[in-house]
């Protein structure tokens, strides 16, 4: 796992910022950054980071070793997945499950699950 110990200026969007850094495998710092855009959203907003936030935790307890911490955390934010639609903020959330899902499915060998960027329409 890779440590990023460089924080981000303030002038840079946290949301962006953590998208950065999920697709690096740093799921923690992507994790920490999305905190600060849950802690100030409402609603559906809310729900998304939160979502986002605990699909890093989950990915985090994987880097670990710990595929039982990966099962709840996934777990959990499933249930906040299923409530979002397929795109959310840019984002592709039926291909994060996808890849979060061959990650269960073969922690040994699944290549690391990335963010999906898809245009506004």
């Amino acid at each position: 796992m890779t440590i990023h110990d460089e924080q981000p200026s303030v002038a840079e969007d946290p949301f962006s910022v953590g998208i950065q850094l999920f697709n690096q495998g740093a799921y923690w710092h992507a994790h920490e950054q999305w905190e600060i855009c849950w802690r100030a959203a409402q609603g559906t907003d809310a729900e998304f980071y939160k979502t986002l936030i605990q699909t890093a935790a989950a990915l985090v307890k994987w880097q670990q070793g710990n595929y039982r911490g990966l099962r709840l955390n996934w777990a959990k934010a499933q249930r906040r997945l299923h409530r979002l639609p397929l795109h959310y903020r840019g984002i592709d959330l039926n291909a994060l499950a996808t890849a979060v899902t061959a990650v269960l499915d073969n922690p040994e060998q699944a290549p690391a699950p990335k963010l999906t960027i898809v245009s506004h329409e």
